[in-house]
């Protein structure tokens, strides 16, 4: 790819020039320090009063030392702006990142001059220098500053206010053009740019066709989902889940997405007593485990239905190896192989406990060994300890993005690792991208202006070993590859199970979104009048008004009769709630693919804030809403979902309920707008069936003896954690739940 002022490729600007200019700053700093040692030596050794004197007392070579400095400097400010010529397709000066109108025909060529004009000052300098006029060299400093102020300040400045800004869009179109093209380039933007009609055509069938979709539409938000995991699946105080993340399996031979998240061990959660060195280094070394549950799925009682749970894990996804030694929380060392056994997972009143049998690990089989890290980690248990033998291993950046990081500085590593179930194995796995600050005529986000995602990092659980697939041979990766042969792999040797549980990084697309909301625009007339530029929508969450998040769904997309993974975003016009596309970012057989879906330009496609004020002022639900306020419970808010299915629209919005003294928020209600018409009822398919009028969804089967039994034990559970807690409002309402579901219970034996 050839930038379009000087024809060289673009690898010159992000490899090459930063190389030479590294060079060039490094003797000029030798430069420097060379004068800085001469006037020093020639002032102490000729003393005097007067210039004269000195002239007269510094013999003719000091004369012709202090010039060639003298045109040293010189030489270098001619090498300065010549190569400054090439960061003006990176500065801010015209109407897009990059060289303008004035940028190209006025301070280029007056770079050019002033490094021709240096280089004649550095000769005529050495000329003086022989001539023992020293005093003529000053002038010549002058001179250049001067030049330098009227060429590159100055006259551009003159030009750019009575030339180019009276004539702007005459002046900079084709500038602007490049901006546009340059920075779709820089951001991975090939965007398959397609018509979405909004027909509003959805009914009974067209809902049934799209079973893959609504089974799968995420009724869980992360953050409350978190809180849930917390009280249900920590089990111990010194267990931990950081975070829920999203991923897709076949559950049951269906497509299902589903919510799952680690559950690691944080020694800081130990009790003050318990932080030995022996607990936190030899005993408590990993967690253990993972839960999950599918998105749209909910217990009687409002909570999650999980699907991977307890310890050790049971469910509907096999896991052998459940020990988490490397993690997000993993932030200590731990010494593995010793003569303490470690603590594996609490069993009923004891704990079972296990000795480590993986290949992590530094062996410390020699007394060198642990001088060195008793060194390195200030800590003489290293040499003490009798629990360490020659067969013991040390574990250190066990935290999973210090260890990608340790391994491979040079590429930069998303802000959040998901967990995979892999055959068995439990995975982090870990987005890595490139990007460049230099890349010419692209727009600047905001530390860099060039970015892809290359690599896809799985690191194992157990071991810590770590594979850099790379999906995506993109220029720089290219580089890296050469130079560091032996840490890629290429995704040809990745299976199927791996490749299955790759998705496209959120990170990576809420920059692309923030660039494309405006880059979108094809015509540089338009890009210039900001016509039409978007922006992300906003929403309601508990009581904030926020930023959309980019959200996965399992959607079949126009055109296509399988549903797929994608990651998705809606886009609004700027100083208006409508919406006026959706992006999708696709994650499976066609991976990393982008398309924009655009609706028709005068039809009004409501925006998540438009529906939020739509909810907002629906009698019904406000006034559920305050009620449930009113007896110690605070109404949660949450991801307000636009779900396209087949040409229309679809608005769902989950509600949860939580007490104001528990930590555990309950599914309360799904609300569903299509159209003009909204709706909330306890479940989706039950939302689903008063917007459009008839059963929607498979038919409601009487609940079983087991079903009721069960969900006596959670309610009964829900009101002693409720009563602890000291919230008898909540602790009431469970027992009248509590006994509605005796009366079911009696009248299903009864049957």
């Amino acid at each position: 790819l050839k930038d379009p002022i000087f024809g060289l490729d673009v690898s010159f600007y992000v490899f090459k020039l930063p190389f030479i200019q590294t060079i060039l700053f490094f003797f000029l700093t030798l430069l420097l320090l060379a004068i800085s040692i001469s006037v020093a030596y020639y002032v102490f050794t000729f003393r005097w009063e007067s210039f004269d004197e000195f002239k007269d007392k510094l013999p003719r070579i000091g004369h012709v030392h202090i010039s060639l400095l003298l045109a040293g400097i010189f030489i270098f400010i001619a090498a300065y702006f010549y190569l400054a010529r090439f960061d003006l397709l990176t500065s801010p000066h015209g109407a897009v990142m990059g060289a303008g109108y004035t940028d190209v025909n006025v301070r280029l060529p007056a770079m050019g001059l002033i490094a021709i004009l240096s280089l004649f000052f550095a000769v005529v300098s050495v000329y003086l220098g022989y001539k023992r006029n020293v005093a003529a060299m000053p002038i010549l400093v002058a001179v250049l500053v001067v030049a330098i102020l009227l060429s590159i300040v100055a006259v551009p400045t003159v030009v750019q206010k009575l030339n180019v800004e009276p004539n702007e869009l005459l002046k900079e179109e084709e500038y602007i053009q490049y901006g546009i093209d340059f920075t779709r380039f820089a951001y991975g933007l090939n965007v398959k740019k397609m018509y979405y009609s909004a027909e509003n055509n959805l009914s009974v069938d067209t809902i049934e066709r799209n079973r893959g979709t609504i089974d799968n539409i995420r009724i869980w938000d992360h953050r409350p989902l978190l809180s849930v995991y917390r009280q249900m699946q920590q089990i111990r105080t010194y267990y931990f889940i950081n975070d829920v993340d999203v991923d897709r399996y076949y559950i049951d031979g269906r497509y299902t997405q589903i919510m799952i998240t680690a559950r690691e061990l944080s020694t800081d959660l130990l009790s003050p007593r318990a932080k030995t060195w022996l607990n936190e280094h030899l005993i408590f070394t990993h967690g253990y485990g993972v839960v999950a549950s599918p998105v749209n799925s909910v217990t009687k009682v409002g909570l999650a239905d999980l699907i991977i749970e307890d310890i050790p894990p049971k469910g509907k996804i096999a896991i052998e190896r459940p020990e988490i030694y490397y993690g997000e929380l993993t932030t200590n060392y731990v010494i593995v192989k010793t003569k303490q056994k470690e603590f594996d997972y609490p069993l009923g009143e004891g704990n079972v406990l296990t000795t480590y049998n993986g290949s992590g690990g530094v062996k410390l089989d020699s007394y060198f060994k642990k001088l060195i890290y008793a060194i390195k980690f200030a800590d003489v248990s290293f040499l003490l300890s009798d629990y360490i033998t020659t067969e013991s291993s040390l574990m250190f950046h066990r935290n999973v993005i210090d260890r990608v990081s340790t391994i491979a500085p040079f590429l930069v590593y998303d802000r959040d690792p998901y967990m995979a179930v892999i055959d068995g194995k439990q995975y982090w796995i870990v987005d890595s991208y490139t990007t460049l600050d230099k890349f010419p005529y692209s727009a600047r986000y905001p530390t860099f202006n060039y970015i892809r995602n290359p690599v896809k990092v799985f690191v194992d659980t157990y071991n810590g070993t770590a594979k850099f697939y790379v999906i995506q041979e993109e220029p720089v990766i290219k580089v890296l590859m050469k130079a560091f042969p032996d840490l890629f792999v290429s995704a040809d040797k990745m299976s199927e199970e791996e490749r299955a549980h790759i998705r496209y990084p959120v990170d990576l697309f809420e920059v692309q979104a923030n660039i494309y909301a405006t880059f979108h625009m094809d015509d540089a007339k338009t890009f210039y009048n900001r016509e039409d530029v978007w922006v992300i929508p906003q929403e309601i969450l508990e009581d904030e008004r926020i930023q959309m998040e980019p959200y996965y769904v399992i959607l079949t997309l126009p055109g296509n009769d399988e549903p797929e993974f994608l990651l998705m975003l809606p886009f609004n016009p700027k100083g208006r709630d409508n919406i006026i596309a959706w992006m999708a970012a696709r994650c499976d057989e066609n991976y990393g693919e982008l398309r924009l879906y655009e609706f028709p330009k005068g039809q009004l496609i409501y925006g998540p804030m438009q529906i939020e004020a739509r909810i907002d002022q629906n009698a019904e639900i406000s006034q559920l809403f305050t009620l449930w306020g009113q007896v110690g419970s605070k109404v949660i808010r949450g991801n307000l979902l636009v779900i396209p299915i087949e040409n229309s629209i679809l608005y769902i919005e989950p509600i949860y309920l939580r007490a104001v003294n528990a930590q555990i928020p309950e599914l309360r209600g799904v609300i569903v707008v299509y159209s003009d018409v909204l709706a909330m009822r306890p479940t989706l398919d039950e939302a689903l069936i008063t917007v459009f009028g008839e059963e929607v969804s498979e038919i409601v089967e009487e609940e079983s003896v087991k079903d009721l039994v069960k969900q006596l034990v959670e309610l009964y559970d829900r009101a002693r954690e409720e009563a602890g807690a000291g919230n008898w409002t909540g602790f009431g309402e469970y027992i009248e739940r509590l006994g509605d579901t005796i009366s079911k219970l009696n009248q299903t034996a009864g049957r």
